[in-house]
């Protein structure tokens, strides 16, 4: 079965399960939270080996071929303007289409902290590099910068290096092949973390207020998946990039997005239609993939951008000019490249950042949000991969590698 349509499939019976569930007091709910996160717990397992082996083998063909740099240069480029581009439309369409204001509401909720920045990199880079294969499970940073440096060192004596680079490129395809067969079982299984969030939504009794603003947020997001990414597709190859083509293989990517939150658990997936279904060759998914999701916040800046904005307009009459929209689009962007350590949650943790740094006495007002949090981080984490998918084939299509056949 086509894995674009078995994901819409699972999506589908996700959302009807959902629908008929009764809510029984919250133990429909609870107990489907539990289920889900089983899911994504099982969609994450295989996640490090595979992009550690795979980096290993994509940085050392790439920097044999002399392309590393410029692959990553035009990678970081290109998810850098996106960030700005959704960060400035998420502000935008806040202050154009001036949604319905929410109503202060007591919501009970402890204020989020936001981590610190020179904890993140302290947190990110270990002084035991042994350590990096046995952090917590938000430190896929510190593998990728292993396997990077790794890779690197390949090029330089091929004597000594290539009896390791056989055994990493036969771990990657074990990796690979076992994470293929665990993404085709995860197309089945994403109707739980679907159904959950369907009963979710059901028993949110506070919908109705931010219906306004959930309509333009989600016009917003779907204007740079559906339309911006795949035009710009076009544009930069129209032999090989057919825009439907390239949604359509998407498919997957967003249906894990949306379920699950989780970029790490979407990663999983990416890399699996990133070969099969968009023929990307393995020097640029496996290279560029891993730390585009990891870095790569446009959606998660775009949603927070948005919803900060609303609450000010909810809880002030002040007017957002030019320099506030700008100061907020710098602030939001730089933050969004330090959320590495945060593969769910990313909304939550920047609307927590931007209220304790402009709130202007309000740092609690975001909290109004939490009703509709776990569909703004869902909003959030779709955009996130669409653009890691996007950024992937950029990079695939500016000369960094030809497709399979």
């Amino acid at each position: 079965m086509n894995i674009s349509f078995r994901y819409a499939l699972g999506a589908s019976a996700g959302v009807l399960l959902g629908m008929v569930l009764p809510l029984a007091g919250g133990d429909t709910a609870a107990l489907l939270t539990e289920l889900s996160q089983l899911v994504i717990l099982a969609g994450r397992f295989l996640l490090f080996p595979l992009v550690f082996f795979a980096m290993i083998a994509a940085v050392d063909e790439l920097h044999t071929k002399g392309a590393l740099g410029k692959a990553g240069m035009l990678s970081a480029v290109v998810l850098f303007l996106c960030t700005v581009v959704s960060t400035l439309l998420g502000g935008l369409a806040i202050l154009a289409f001036s949604p319905q204001r929410i109503p202060p509401m007591v919501q009970e909720g402890r204020i989020t902290a936001p981590p610190s920045l020179i904890a993140s990199f302290l947190e990110a880079i270990p002084a035991n590099a042994f350590r990096v294969f046995v952090l917590d499970d938000g430190a896929l940073a510190g593998i990728l910068l292993m396997a990077l440096l790794v890779g690197v060192s390949f090029k330089h004596d091929r004597s000594v290096s290539s009896p390791l680079s056989l055994v990493v490129d036969s771990a990657n395809r074990i990796f690979y092949r076992m994470n293929r067969l665990l993404v085709g079982i995860l197309g089945v299984l994403v109707l739980l973390p679907v159904a959950a969030l369907t009963v979710l939504l059901r028993d949110g009794a506070d919908l109705g207020l931010f219906s306004q603003f959930l309509l333009v947020l989600i016009v917003a997001v779907l204007v740079m998946a559906v339309l911006v990414y795949p035009a710009i597709l076009y544009l930069f190859d129209r032999r090989r990039t057919h825009p439907l083509r390239w949604l359509s293989a998407m498919i997957p990517v967003a249906v894990a997005a949306l379920g699950s939150g989780d970029s790490f658990f979407s990663l999983a997936t990416l890399t699996r239609v990133n070969r099969d279904s968009l023929e990307i060759p393995r020097a640029v998914g496996a290279s560029v993939s891993p730390w585009v999701a990891l870095y790569g916040r446009a959606g998660t800046a775009l949603v927070s951008m948005a919803g900060f904005l609303l609450v000010i307009r909810s809880y002030t009459a002040l007017d957002i000019g030019l320099g506030d929209l700008m100061l907020l689009t710098v602030s939001t962007v730089l933050y969004s490249f330090f959320l590495a350590r945060t593969p769910a949650g990313g909304v939550l943790l920047m609307l927590s950042f931007l209220a304790s740094r402009y709130g202007r006495g309000m740092e609690e007002s975001y909290l109004i949000l939490l009703p509709v949090m776990p569909l703004l981080e869902r909003i959030g984490a779709f955009l996130d991969m669409m653009t890691a998918g996007f950024v992937t084939q950029i990079a695939a299509t500016r000369g960094q590698g030809e497709p399979r056949r």
